[in-house]
């Protein structure tokens, strides 16, 4: 039985160190890849956890066409519904975007950061220290 004070022998935070990185994203419109310079997170305890990402994005767009960065979270590969962020447009721009959902894990479940771009103009994900990008997951509770 899970009692009050159990709860906070699993209560932790996990965050991704920061990283010098350009990630260009050279796949085809709409695929998924991991930045792999953004670490893996391995979740330690079951239960409830929130997690949040921010990530910097590069496009490339014109006033001919747009160029959009979809970012997201993936849970042991899959996407995990609610942290999708999408910035860029028709003009050479920078942002950071990002989400913060509540999530079920279980132990040794693996949250990695994956971006796709939409369009055809250049596009990557960025970190240094103009602006980071990172992955943070908080123990919040063993369940419902």
């Amino acid at each position: 039985m899970t009692t009050p004070a159990n709860y906070r022998q699993g209560s932790t935070w996990l965050q991704t160190g920061p990283v010098d990185f350009n990630h260009n994203l050279a796949g085809a419109d709409h695929a998924d890849e991991w930045i792999s310079e953004v670490e893996e997170l391995k979740i330690l305890h079951p239960g409830v956890w929130e997690i949040s990402y921010h990530a910097r994005s590069y496009t490339g767009g014109s006033a001919a066409s747009n160029q959009l960065v979809r970012t997201a979270l993936f849970k042991n590969g899959q996407l995990i519904p609610g942290t999708e962020a999408l910035t860029g447009g028709h003009a050479v721009m920078q942002t950071t975007a990002g989400q913060t959902i509540l999530e079920k894990f279980d132990v040794n479940d693996v949250i990695t950061l994956h971006a796709y771009r939409i369009g055809t103009n250049p596009a990557s994900v960025i970190s240094n220290g103009d602006g980071r990008t990172g992955v943070m997951a908080h123990w919040v509770s063993p369940g419902f």
